[in-house]
């Protein structure tokens, strides 16, 4: 059996901003904002960011999945309807981001880049007020079918970031590969 170690996680339960069409922010997100954004993922070290697979294979931005919501796969819902899938959430888009530390993700939102072209480019398609996060441990327990097992124990170390505001604060980051 397989261990790995733990690593944050991000979870966006997205709302498309008032009057958007569902395939048009799903079309703005993976052919606009992801190709925005996904650059500086890398250069800070993110793991893994999840998005649709899109349905032209030409755009090879994303490897895995981000969960686009619209009325049609909503109604899917009654499929497996009893009393423990009763309360069907509302929100347009589950997106996950998967990275070592919590200092990676600040130093991204440091970045002059990510100040004057991706932090306002969420507002051209998303519902930044009625949109809810997160932040916890992402533990793969299947994987291609099989089990994969647990994590190795967390090892806890003190990482000094600057956040965006220009303050120096000390984070508890859990950091090494993967």
């Amino acid at each position: 059996m397989e261990t790995q170690r733990e690593v944050l996680c991000l979870t966006i339960l997205g709302f498309k901003r008032p009057g958007m069409k569902d395939e048009d922010y799903r079309n703005y997100m993976l052919n606009v904002h992801a190709p925005l954004v996904s650059g500086m993922m890398e250069k800070y070290g993110f793991r893994r960011w999840t998005m649709v697979r899109p349905k032209d294979e030409t755009l090879k931005l994303a490897k895995e999945f981000q969960t686009h919501n619209t009325d049609q796969t909503r109604d899917l819902m009654k499929e497996i309807y009893d009393p423990q899938f009763a309360n069907v959430a509302r929100y347009d888009s589950c997106i996950q981001i998967v990275f070592p530390d919590i200092a990676c993700f600040v130093r991204m939102k440091a970045d002059p880049y990510f100040r004057s072209e991706v932090g306002p480019d969420h507002e051209k398609f998303a519902d930044t007020k009625a949109s809810q996060m997160t932040i916890g441990w992402f533990t793969e327990v299947l994987r291609d079918g099989k089990f994969v097992g647990g994590v190795e124990k967390r090892t806890a170390k003190a990482v000094d970031a600057v956040p965006a505001d220009g303050n120096t604060q000390l984070y508890r980051s859990f950091c090494g590969e993967l």
